[in-house]
């Protein structure tokens, strides 16, 4: 449009021009003959005033029309520009063009905003519909159900179960009613929540009417004892109504898990363990013995066991392919980090990463491994991409992010092979000072998938502000998806969010053929697990 209005404009400017040309030189040869005494002087004044003002008016009436034609166009052209800054971006700018034009373009994009944020809120009702509680909002029976059995096939994976029961609860909704009862079931689990707030991960959920179940990963026995201990006397602590005992008002059972156990084991356990509360009479907790499960050492020990490897670079890394389907190539690889102890055993991210964090070395851990995958990828010229986890305290880091861009200055061409995962969790809750963050990442070439999609219940309005390319399911909403129609309504719900923004869907844990047959009629574009191979380890000389 901005072209064709150029050439118009020539157009009638040659033309003006040409016409302008033929009055000077009709002038130029009426002087001259003048001055040959071929005409008189009073033809002269006759020809010559009208065609000076001929010219003027030709002047005039050329410059209007310019000016004309610049006004006319000069709404197409803005609205050109306006199509060409935005031709590349994901996220669109308003459009502000006052004309019939621009004003429409305006209205459509506040109607399709508008339907994107009622998909967005009618994918977070379908989610909750299947995985939460009506009345209390935290999770149902399947929601805990399924992140129990995803946690105990992680490889490593430890932590407890409690399962809560709040006796006088049936009496309250006997003398009060429901709603008293559902008021004061509510704020005891507001009271549970506030005690979990120091607990990076945790997953409660409504067990019965008036029971929960609590699922920590990554806790220990003395951590465990130390809590519950808190818990039963915060939740003596809650106000009960006229009449109401508090001294067998509340029970708790524990249950240890590590990998591998089944399900049922762990509920069985921790069920019998809340029932041999119940039988002691007051408010209390109970487990039964088994002597520390713990492969851990203190906290010193660990300490000193991570400063040498990162002192030594001794980190194992692992590569996972994800596959495509239909192709069946790889479409990338996932990078698993492991550590080897003082007895050369390896020790999983599960078990040594919390550890980390404890000790304050997430950053150096983080920095190492994309060190040790950019040396990898560079000296065997890798085709593939690479994808790493960093955890969301290393990318809100700006001294992390200056050494993360250094490492990727020194390694010509890497940029386009690394993906960088960010939990969906940490995304959410980060989302305002990690958008800019994962913007600046993005322009240099590198991509970002959210991962553990579907671990909580969370809105999917992240996925149109962010620059994602890709979501990786939780394992939890995958394990046993043929037996699960609440989380292939998940799946829905989230294939209806991404085709439009063009973000693949990748399923993590695949384990078996059934799995991966309902995840393909569900759409999804790529699976990771031992359905398809295992972890291979890589070898990694020093970087430093």
């Amino acid at each position: 449009m901005v072209s064709n209005s150029k050439a118009l404009i020539k157009i009638i400017n040659t033309g003006f021009t040409t016409v302008q040309l033929l009055i000077v030189t009709l002038l130029l040869f009426l002087l001259m003959a003048n001055l040959l005494h071929a005409i008189s002087i009073t033809i002269l004044l006759v020809i010559l005033v009208p065609a000076i003002i001929l010219f003027v008016y030709i002047a005039r009436l050329k410059a209007k029309i310019i000016t004309l034609i610049n006004n006319s166009f000069a709404p197409m052209q803005a609205l050109e520009q306006w199509a060409d800054n935005n031709y590349d971006e994901s996220a669109i700018s308003p459009i502000k063009i006052n004309t019939p034009v621009g004003n429409t373009i305006a209205k459509l994009q506040h109607q399709l905003l508008t339907q994107s944020n009622g998909n967005s809120s009618f994918d977070m009702l379908l989610r909750e519909k299947a995985l939460l509680d009506n009345d209390t909002g935290i999770g149902n029976r399947e929601f805990f159900n399924s992140r129990l059995e995803a946690l105990l096939k992680e490889e490593d994976s430890h932590g407890a179960v409690l399962f809560f029961h709040f006796t006088e609860c049936e009496t309250i909704q006997s003398l009060y009613g429901s709603s008293s009862a559902l008021t004061l079931f509510n704020t005891l689990i507001t009271t549970i929540k506030h005690r979990l707030n120091h607990l990076p991960v945790y997953f409660i959920a409504r067990r019965n009417e008036f029971e929960l179940a609590l699922l920590i990963p990554d806790i220990y026995v003395k951590e465990t004892e130390k809590l519950a201990t808190r818990l039963v006397n915060n939740l003596m602590a809650v106000p009960l109504p006229v009449g109401i005992s508090k001294e067998e008002f509340v029970h708790i059972g524990i249950s240890f898990f590590k990998y591998a156990t089944k399900p049922y084991q762990v509920m069985a356990e921790a069920d019998m363990a809340l029932r041999s509360a119940q039988l002691q009479g007051p408010s209390q907790w109970f487990m039964y013995d088994k002597g520390e499960v713990e492969h851990a050492k203190g906290s010193l020990k660990w300490r000193t066991l991570l400063s040498k490897v990162i002192a030594k670079n001794t980190l194992a890394i692992f590569f996972q392919p994800v596959i495509e389907q239909g192709t069946g190539q790889v479409l990338h690889q996932e990078v698993l980090t492991k550590i080897r102890d003082n007895e050369r055993q390896l020790i999983s991210a599960r078990v040594f990463m919390p550890m980390v964090r404890k000790c304050g070395l997430t950053e150096q851990v983080d920095l190492l491994v994309f060190e040790n995958v950019c040396q990898l990828v560079v000296d065997a010229n890798m085709p593939s991409q690479y994808s790493l986890n960093l955890s969301v305290e290393s990318l809100l880091s700006p001294d992390f992010l200056e050494k993360f861009k250094v490492v990727l200055a020194q390694h010509a061409g890497i940029a386009g092979k690394v993906i960088v995962e960010i939990s969906e969790y940490h995304l959410v809750n980060n989302l305002t000072a990690l958008i800019p963050v994962l913007s600046e990442l993005t322009a240099k070439g590198i991509t970002v998938i959210a991962d553990k999609v579907g671990q909580f219940v969370v809105s999917s309005q992240y996925l149109k502000l962010c620059p994602i390319s890709a979501i990786k399911l939780h394992r939890s909403i995958v394990l046993n998806i043929q037996e699960k129609p609440e989380n292939q309504t998940v799946i829905q719900s989230l294939k209806a969010i991404c085709a439009p923004l063009r973000i693949s869907i990748l399923a993590l844990g695949v384990e078996c053929e059934e799995e991966w047959e309902i995840l393909l009629k569900l759409g999804v574009n790529g699976g990771q697990g031992h359905f398809f191979t295992k972890p291979m380890e890589q070898v990694v000389g020093p970087t430093h």
